[in-house]
């Protein structure tokens, strides 16, 4: 990999940058399954602009500490070995 030459170097560089493009790639999944789940009567309580924001929101937050779940289990289980 011309990048990335040194083995050491791309390890480290996986290490820090695969969970944040694993998130990347899950947080369309988890804005739907809100959007399913909370849209239609959010939506009729404080209307549609407002319900998106929110979903939005509320998809980083739960991306961000799933992340973070996802990341302290390995660690525990990447001691134990």
């Amino acid at each position: 990999m011309k990048f990335l030459p040194d083995i050491e170097t791309r390890k480290r560089f996986m290490k820090n940058t695969l969970p944040f493009l694993f998130g990347l790639a899950w947080m369309p999944v988890v804005g739907v399954i809100f959007l399913a789940i909370f849209a239609q009567p959010m939506a009729a309580i404080i209307g549609w602009p407002v319900t998106l924001v929110f979903s939005v929101l509320l998809t980083l937050f739960c991306t961000v500490v799933l992340l973070r779940f996802f990341r302290r289990i390995v660690h525990n289980l990447h001691q134990k070995s």
